[in-house]
C-alpha cells in the first residue's frame, strides 16, 4: 500500500516537473551575485526496495539577475528512502537524514523533503 501511494505522490511529482520545466528543490548563494540551483529531472519508484524513489538531478548557475550562467549536462542519480531511517543514496554512499533539519540547511534533506514531505489530499 505505502508503494503504491508513493507511485501516486512520484506520479503528481512528475506531472508538475513536466508542466512547468525541473522542479528546483535546493539553492545555494555564493556571495550573492551567484547561485546555484539543484531540481528534480526525473523521478520514478526505486529499484531497490530499501528506498522509495530513484531520481535524477540537474545542477544550474545563476547570476544575482536570474540569468543562467551554466546548466550541467550531466545525469546526477539518487534514492530516497522516506521512512525511518530516512536517506539519500549516491552511487553507493548512504546519507542519514535529520528530519528535523530546517530546509536550507542541506541539499540531500531539501531532496528528502521534496519527496517525502509533499501535502497528500
Amino acid at each position: 500500500m505505502r508503494r503504491i501511494l508513493l507511485s501516486l505522490i512520484l506520479c503528481a511529482q512528475s506531472a508538475s516537473i513536466s508542466a512547468s520545466g525541473p522542479a528546483v528543490f535546493h539553492t545555494a548563494s555564493f556571495g550573492g551575485s551567484r547561485s546555484v540551483s539543484l531540481s528534480l529531472a526525473e523521478g520514478r519508484p526505486a529499484r531497490d526496495r530499501a528506498f522509495d524513489f530513484d531520481v535524477v538531478i540537474t545542477l544550474s548557475e545563476f547570476d544575482s539577475g536570474g540569468t543562467v550562467l551554466y546548466r550541467d549536462g550531466g545525469r546526477h542519480e539518487a534514492s530516497v528512502r522516506c521512512v525511518s531511517p530516512a536517506m539519500v543514496r549516491i552511487n553507493s554512499a548512504d546519507y542519514a537524514i535529520d528530519v528535523s533539519a530546517r530546509p536550507g540547511a542541506d541539499w540531500k534533506h531539501d531532496l528528502w523533503a521534496a519527496l517525502c514531505s509533499a501535502p497528500v489530499s
